[in-house]
């Protein structure tokens, strides 16, 4: 039987990650590329069995459709980036509810609590803007906002002995133990 008490611990294969080929000039095909290749496709070809027109035509329009698609996902993902700095900075000044993280033992941003404050900066320099309370040195991104104005806290432990917070409060003296 083979020993496997010396086989190290790998990290967890199945954890979630991505990949995303940056676009550069040697793996991305423009049009001018396309019409080079297809001169050279042209000038290249068998006489006896030249290239069929439609199977040509077919392949522009497809180059050209995927060249439209481009464009609109970049006026697209403009729009929006717009967008998002816009109602960034119109959150200057505004009361707001964030939501406070933790990191759990997977090493992901558990939201545990809220933090109520006044936005008083927003930053577009990391890319995607971040906002900064009051009083608060933390950089918060925008999908931690919860809301405008103070919001009840969505991850608070609900209240198991039936009570309501005030009715808990009224029973207590100023050092928090119950009257008798």
């Amino acid at each position: 039987m083979a020993d496997l008490s010396s086989v190290g611990v790998a990290s967890n294969p199945y954890a979630g990650s991505t990949f995303t080929a940056a676009m550069t000039d040697k793996n991305t095909l423009s049009m001018s590329d396309y019409f080079q290749l297809m001169a050279v496709q042209l000038q290249n070809q068998d006489m006896t069995n030249p290239m069929d027109s439609g199977d040509m035509m077919a392949q522009m329009v497809q180059m050209g459709m995927m060249q439209a698609m481009t464009t609109m996902t970049e006026a697209i993902d403009n729009s929006t980036a717009v967008s998002t700095q816009t109602y960034a900075a119109s959150m200057i000044g505004q009361e707001i509810t964030v939501a406070v993280t933790e990191k759990d033992a997977a090493g992901r941003e558990t939201p545990v609590g809220v933090k109520y404050g006044k936005v008083v900066s927003v930053d577009f320099t990391s890319g995607m803007p971040t906002i900064r309370l009051e009083n608060d040195p933390k950089d918060y991104s925008m999908s931690y906002i919860l809301g405008v104005g103070k919001l009840d806290d969505p991850y608070k432990e609900p209240d198991t002995d039936g009570k309501d917070d005030e009715e808990d409060s009224g029973n207590k003296d100023d050092t928090g133990t119950e009257k008798v």
